[in-house]
């Protein structure tokens, strides 16, 4: 705006306004000008573009027999900036593919571009070879009606937590196909019944799987930082089991949290004490041994017996 005003003024005006102004912005906006007046005549470098050749040209040699792996790698390039004509040509192509890592490509450009009528393509080439992108984007954008029928198989090719969640509420849910944490998911997302000792009995054996599967972790990080933390606290939140986030937040942060009504929160064990008290103690059960057990230990015996840890 400062420059455009100075553009109205004359010439032999500016540099008595130079003197006479102090604001910096005035300043900066007349040395732009006087840099702008001194290249007028400046030839820049201009780069050509690069020519791309015709798509159908691009496809034709996809389809052959030829430089077929070149052709792939510049249709993907291409994909999300040619027209709409010629984006339905190369996703119709990707899918008819027999090779599977074209197919992948084009399911996961479909998962986040999808429409409407890509679904009978999709489902065709999912019916042939049931690969777990076609079917996780048929999870997410097909029909109530179809992702029912064909829950089973869903389930096989991809994983049986997203088929679930599509389901109503009231639809039978199979825990021998759900880890803790996703069945605490599946709980939060559609409030099916638990309890606050089951929700914090998820949060403590996760966390202490994830405690032996990272032996090296220091009791001074934070336990958001393991995998999976982060998702069951926030479950349990929106599961209303206050009691726990708040113990959590406490230990974790080391700090006393605004919505403890001004009450100092004590708790008699924390929850890094309980996993080590009850868990470690059970796991030396599970293992058959009556020696004191070091988490590095327990690492290295899950490494031996991953089915142990399981449960």
């Amino acid at each position: 705006m400062v420059r455009a005003l100075i553009r109205t003024m004359p010439e032999s005006e500016w540099q008595q306004l130079e003197e006479e102004c102090t604001p910096s912005v005035v300043r900066i906006a007349l040395q732009t000008l006087y840099w702008e007046k001194s290249n007028v005549n400046y030839e820049y470098e201009v780069q050509e573009q690069p020519k791309y050749r015709p798509v159908s040209e691009v496809l034709e040699e996809f389809l052959g027999t030829g430089k077929r792996q070149v052709a792939r790698k510049e249709l993907q390039i291409r994909l999300p900036y040619v027209t709409a004509l010629e984006q339905k040509q190369i996703i119709y192509a990707f899918l008819d593919s027999d090779a599977k890592l074209d197919r992948e490509y084009v399911c996961k450009y479909l998962d986040s571009h999808y429409e409407l009528m890509y679904e009978k393509a999709i489902e065709t080439i999912w019916g042939l070879h049931h690969d777990a992108e076609s079917a996780k984007v048929l999870i997410h954008y097909a029909s109530d009606k179809f992702v029912a029928e064909n829950f089973d198989q869903l389930a096989s090719d991809y994983r049986y937590l997203p088929v679930r969640l599509r389901m109503p509420k009231d639809y039978p849910v199979d825990r021998s196909q759900l880890e803790q944490h996703e069945f605490l998911h599946l709980c939060a997302r559609q409030q099916l019944p638990i309890t606050e000792h089951e929700a914090f009995a998820v949060l403590s054996n996760t966390l202490l799987l994830q405690l032996i599967r990272h032996p090296h972790f220091s009791s001074s990080e934070s336990l958001y930082k393991l995998p999976y933390v982060s998702t069951i606290i926030n479950d349990i939140g929106r599961l209303g089991f206050r009691n726990i986030i708040v113990r959590f937040f406490v230990e974790n942060e080391r700090t006393k949290p605004l919505f403890t009504d001004g009450d100092p929160y004590q708790v008699s064990m924390t929850i890094r004490d309980q996993i080590y008290h009850d868990g470690f103690y059970y796991y030396r059960d599970v293992l058959n041994t009556k020696e004191d057990i070091s988490r590095r230990e327990l690492a290295k015996r899950y490494k031996e017996h991953p089915e142990y840890f399981d449960e």
